[in-house]
């Protein structure tokens, strides 16, 4: 897994050289220090005390005299930096690309943002107001501390934070708010805690529904007012006397959830009722379900719940509370903001305890984020909107409550590259709040490239394609689809007018959360997944290992065409390829259309993608060719007839994998010649992170659990 610099590809070693370039050439250096006296002057010996004086002092020197050549370079000395207010950077705080501004973390400092407070003080509880709902058994283990001390005067309903129904996407997946509602959350030594719930692990299942059926404007939803659901299984005696009971849930989708407020409770009847508007798609019996925000099920270690009339947080530590660091994220906007920003870097900085989105870049050119982390908050990690060439390098989205990265850019009308490269990141345990569509990557427009990120444990997908001309390579991809069904490690819906994507060298593996012996997703699980019409994706050299669940293969196609499946491995996959293949009639009305977009020029479509000019014939007409199935229950499932399944290999043969116990996919070439079977070899050795000025070391304990999981 070590990847030395001869590995590196080209572009990034000159990316690189250059950002030393700059680094070295910069003639004017600037300090802060968050222990600065506040009349410093910017000295090594006389720091600023703020990343607010310093971005004046550059404004005020550009006004003056003008940016230096070679640019500034802002030393950020190490501690924690507590914000007060969004640090903004607008068009005049750019640099240039010949004196461009940098703002790094010390070497070998530790720099962080922090939007939190450090709770201390907690005491075993006693008779607070409301304590009485504490079970009997527990209450000795439970400690309780008073926010108001720390000025905390009110905090938002959860309904208002991150925890609101309204989060529900729409079946055609175009609504996707990257904004947040603030969440305030608890951390024990750096750890997410869990709001308290109930069951502790797993869903329960709906009994029963009632309700008024709406007639909907979407066929696929099913909406219903004044929804009442019967229950069973839970103590709803005592939920009755919960101020602010909320249920998660896939209501009737297993691709759809939401948190629904509990307005009353009937535990005669064994019935809840829930506020309106309730789930985008109605409801049904057998719905899987989860409570958070009781004091009465607060019973297990790690979990915790704030009463919010009194506040007064109610805390059940995993370990003793003895040298331990209890932290609340608080701030509730985004920490750093670049508005039209351009040639800015930040280097090495870490971002935690937020209550919203860490960092959001809106248009501008060249922001680089490099080395740094976003951890312990509810939001996104980093979301940028518009402009071009920015570039996120070497950093690590841990913990968040939405995804890690969100960007839109590029122009789809004019096929304009936005230049967005998102490189050598690490994302593992995000959508912990809102779970679905909330992947590692979110990617809308034109022209990104995403190369050489480990991504994991996250409900739902790695990534979401939405896009144009780009190149998704190199990464490598674990443990997903934890919880939602009908998704792929890597998902795109539907425009059959998304085209020019490619998969390359990506290794997919232990996909989903069931193994072998347990239930199969109702839908499935895939690697990739081209849902509703994508068409003209070329997956090539990717690896699919333990990737395929349900009715889904390592890659699903849902009824689009020209596809190319080349060069790829399927290894103990139930399914190597999954096909839903359409009718002409309603392939015929899908796309109809799709041309005449007023969001896309059609005369530069058809030039650029000719295979679009014969969009209304051949549906379902997609390519498997060169690729090896190994040890896979199925090769190709629900094959249409116009399938073109070629110069493929299927076996199962021990020996072609040598390592495949560890998760290694080198494979035996000597064996394939006995086979007279011709397979471009698959850089392996490539995939994934790698080290560079940022990233000294890889995490080779995860990614070795990861691939020597059964």
């Amino acid at each position: 897994m070590k990847i030395n610099k001869k590995n590196i590809s080209l572009m990034s070693f000159i990316f690189l050289f250059l950002l030393v370039s700059f680094a070295e050439g910069a003639s004017m250096t600037i300090y802060v220090s968050p222990q600065a006296e506040q009349e410093g002057d910017g000295t090594n010996l006389s720091p600023f005390s703020s990343l607010l004086q310093v971005r004046d002092h550059i404004r005020s020197i550009k006004q003056t005299q003008g940016l230096p050549d070679g640019g500034i370079e802002v030393i950020i000395k190490g501690g924690e930096y507590k914000l007060k207010d969004t640090l903004v950077f607008t068009k005049e705080d750019s640099g240039t690309p010949k004196s461009p501004i940098i703002y790094r973390g010390e070497e070998n400092a530790y720099v962080v943002f922090s939007g939190g407070i450090r709770l201390e003080g907690f005491k075993k509880v006693e008779d607070e107001v409301g304590s009485e709902r504490l079970r009997a058994e527990v209450k000795d283990k439970i400690y309780v501390i008073d926010l108001k001390k720390y000025g905390i005067k009110e905090l938002p309903p959860l309904e208002l934070a991150g925890f609101g129904s309204a989060k529900v996407r729409a079946k055609d997946r175009s609504y996707h708010n990257y904004n947040t509602y603030p969440c305030p959350e608890l951390f024990f030594n750096k750890m997410p805690m869990t709001l308290s719930r109930f069951p502790n692990e797993g869903f329960l299942k709906v009994v029963a529904v009632q309700g008024e059926k709406v007639e909907p404007e979407n066929p696929n939803a099913y909406l219903m007012k004044n929804v009442r659901l019967k229950l069973d299984g839970c103590n709803l005696s005592e939920w009755a006397k919960e101020t602010n009971v909320l249920l998660y849930g896939y209501w009737y989708y297993d691709w759809a959830d939401s948190y629904e407020t509990v307005v009353s409770i009937d535990k005669e009847k064994g019935e809840v009722q829930l506020a309106s508007p309730g789930s985008a798609y109605g409801y049904r019996e057998g719905a899987r379900y989860y409570a958070i925000n009781l004091l009465c099920e607060l019973d297990q270690p790690g979990e915790w719940y704030i009463d919010r009339e009194h506040l007064l947080l109610y805390f059940y530590p995993p370990t003793s509370l003895d040298g331990a660091i209890v932290e609340l994220s608080l701030f509730d906007k985004p920490m750093v903001v670049f508005d039209k920003a351009e040639y800015i870097s930040f280097e090495q900085i870490h971002f935690r305890l937020g209550a919203s989105n860490l960092v959001q870049i809106f248009d501008g050119e060249a922001i680089q984020i490099l080395g740094c982390s976003f951890r312990e908050s509810a939001g996104y990690g980093l979301t940028v909107n518009m402009g071009k060439d920015h570039r996120v390098q070497s950093c690590d989205f841990h913990y968040l409550g939405k995804g890690g990265i969100y960007m839109n850019g590029g122009d789809r009308k004019t096929l304009t590259p936005s230049g967005f490269i998102v490189d050598n990141c690490y994302f593992s345990n995000l959508a912990r709040i809102d779970h679905t569509y909330n992947p590692a990557i979110y990617m809308n427009g034109v022209g990104h490239k995403i190369a050489h990120n480990l991504v994991h444990h996250i409900p739902s997908s790695a990534f979401r394609t939405d896009v144009n001309d780009s190149i998704i390579e190199f990464n490598e991809v674990f443990n997903v689809l934890l919880e939602s069904d009908d998704q792929g490690g890597a998902d795109m819906w539907g425009s059959p007018t998304y085209r020019g994507l490619v998969f390359r060298y990506n290794y997919w593996h232990h996909i989903g959360s069931w193994r072998e012996g347990t239930e199969q997703p109702g839908c499935g699980h895939a690697g990739i997944r081209l849902d509703d019409a994508i068409s003209g994706v070329h997956i090539y050299g990717n690896i699919f290992y333990h990737s395929s669940a349900g009715n889904f293969g390592g890659v699903q196609i849902h009824g689009g065409k020209e596809n190319l499946i080349e060069n790829c491995i399927f290894a103990n996959c139930r399914i190597g390829i999954s096909c839903t293949p359409w009718t002409r009639e309603h392939w015929l009305n899908f796309v109809k259309d799709a041309l005449d977009n007023p969001a896309i020029d059609k005369e530069l479509y058809l030039n650029r993608y000719p295979d679009l000019k014969n969009l209304l014939e051949d549906n379902n007409k997609n390519s498997a060719q060169k690729n090896i199935f190994w040890n896979c229950g199925q090769t190709v499932l629900r094959k249409p007839s116009n399938f073109i399944y070629e110069n493929n290999l299927e076996t199962k043969e021990p020996q072609l994998f040598p390592k495949i116990a560890s998760g290694d996919f080198t494979m035996n070439s000597e064996f394939l010649k006995t086979q007279n079977f011709e397979f471009a070899p698959i850089p392996f050795e490539k995939i994934g992170l790698y080290t560079d000025r940022y990233r000294k070391e890889l995490p080779l304990d995860v990614i070795q659990s990861g691939r020597g999981q059964n």
